[in-house]
């Protein structure tokens, strides 16, 4: 379903990816793990162009691009194809809660606000904030406004959806409330790729584990084979670092 292959980018004379490939099955929940600076975060700003690489390709169902060739219609049939979810949450402070999860909907998709308040009503009540939906950012907590982020996510209908840490802002008492939506959201069956330090979370609802070091995708493989039987010295020295924490 989608397929990177060699994706390399630079910020100034600094490498952050190095050749990277991956390639994602329908209906895969892909978990990218790795310390900080490492280049996950971009490697899933590269999948809709929000990070511009300096070469490699990507493939998405029948849509193909060279990234040294960046075409616009491409760009924007993959960007129609899916969904981010931000670490700072990116939610409009002045539009209330269903306001923000209609946006995309009226202004991308050309939906009726009639339409569209039926389908974000319906998201909102996905991830328990039905109570909230005429209340604006500044009234709620980090983790109504992170569940705000995944239900205007959801209300596109995107055939992969990209969660860029999405729990990494969050007070400690905020993060499970927010991991079980997701929770439900992977386990519906949506193409998911979910960059985290959740790493007990990762292993539950992933069907495959990306370590990445130093802008390469140094291992991969089911959870059981990356967090019990870690062949690569360097993965198994990261995730003893994690479980000390």
């Amino acid at each position: 379903m989608l397929e990177l292959n060699d994706i390399t980018l630079s910020y100034g004379r600094t490498p952050i990816l190095k050749g990277v490939s991956l390639s994602v099955k329908r209906g895969d929940v892909v978990s990218i793990i790795g310390p900080s600076g490492t280049g996950k975060t971009t490697l899933l700003r590269c999948i809709n162009y929000l990070a511009k690489p300096s070469s490699g390709t990507i493939g998405f169902d029948r849509i193909h691009m060279d990234y040294q060739a960046p075409d616009k219609e491409a760009i924007q049939a993959i960007r129609l194809r899916t969904a981010m979810v931000f670490q700072q949450f990116n939610v409009f402070k002045n539009m209330t809660v269903i306001e923000n999860v209609m946006d995309p909907l009226v202004v991308v998709q050309r939906k009726s606000k009639e339409e569209a308040r039926a389908i974000a009503l319906h998201e909102l009540e996905r991830v328990g904030l039905t109570a909230k939906q005429d209340h604006y950012p500044s009234q709620l907590s980090g983790g109504q406004l992170q569940r705000t982020g995944i239900a205007r996510a959801l209300a596109v209908r995107p055939d992969v959806i990209l969660f860029d840490e999405p729990t990494s802002s969050l007070d400690p008492e905020l993060v499970g409330e927010v991991l079980k939506v997701i929770r439900d959201v992977t386990s519906s069956g949506i193409t998911s790729l979910l960059v985290t330090h959740e790493m007990q979370f990762a292993r539950s609802v992933s069907n495959r584990i990306v370590f990445m070091d130093q802008g390469v995708v140094a291992a991969e493989g089911r959870p059981d084979e990356i967090f019990d039987r870690p062949v690569l010295p360097r993965l198994a020295q990261f995730l003893n670092a994690e479980r000390a924490i």
